[in-house]
């Protein structure tokens, strides 16, 4: 029967997220292991403001709840702290001057219910200025086992390249803005929105090639060509 079917495959589905959230133990590991081989490069770390991590379960209420890493939702963030940039703002609220900083650059790894992984960057949030993108998917991966120790190091990379393109003093670069458009195309949340502007893109030059021809065919057709 129909139900019997059905029944026995959410088991097994249920089964299959259950061992996904398992191996979260052993990616977490891997993600620390990269992280620390950054964190010993201090002097290059601190032009990005410094480096941190954390884990969901390190902090309340995943912490005092005594749950394993399989019965909660995991996520390891990694993220920048405050850089000065050099200048000072007005600030008009209190009629005061404050320094201009950017803060907050963010790599992370987060886990759904069914054991999937998706790995995210976001940009410096600034005083100075905005970022267009909140954030950014720049993996999606079946389970935890599926990410290797080259894959994270590929994430850091990606990371960093993304601190600098969304930096106050280096975003307005031509080179930075494509980069940070590429990543958001790849990103299957913006695939349909860059192809629908695609899309208009072409119409519009294939209306603009129709018209043309139109013209030079009227012209022509009275003799004034």
């Amino acid at each position: 029967m129909l139900v019997e079917k059905y029944a026995k495959k959410i088991r097994e589905a249920d089964s299959r997220a259950f061992v996904r959230r398992v191996m979260w133990r052993s990616l977490d590991e891997r993600i620390y292991k990269v992280f620390d081989d950054y964190a010993e490069k201090i002097g290059a770390l601190n032009s990005f403001g410094g480096l941190k991590i954390r884990r969901t379960r390190n902090y309340e209420p995943i912490r005092s709840s005594e749950l394993i890493s399989s019965q909660h939702i995991n996520s390891t963030h990694i993220w920048t702290g405050d850089r000065f940039l050099g200048v000072a703002l007005v600030d008009r609220e209190k009629k005061s001057i404050k320094d201009a900083l950017e803060t907050n650059a963010q790599l992370w790894y987060s886990q759904g219910p069914s054991g999937q992984v998706l790995v995210f960057v976001a940009p410096y949030s600034s005083n100075a200025g905005e970022i267009q993108e909140k954030e950014i998917i720049i993996g999606k991966y079946k389970e935890p086992a599926s990410i290797s120790i080259s894959d994270i190091n590929s994430h850091f990379s990606i990371f960093f390249k993304y601190c600098f393109c969304t930096s106050q003093h280096s975003a307005s670069s031509l080179s930075n803005y494509l980069y940070r458009k590429k990543l958001m195309f790849r990103d299957f949340r913006y695939k349909s929105d860059f192809k629908s502007k695609a899309i208009n893109v072409v119409e519009r030059v294939a209306i603009l090639v129709v018209g043309g021809a139109a013209v030079w065919a009227s012209l022509y057709a009275g003799g004034k060509i």
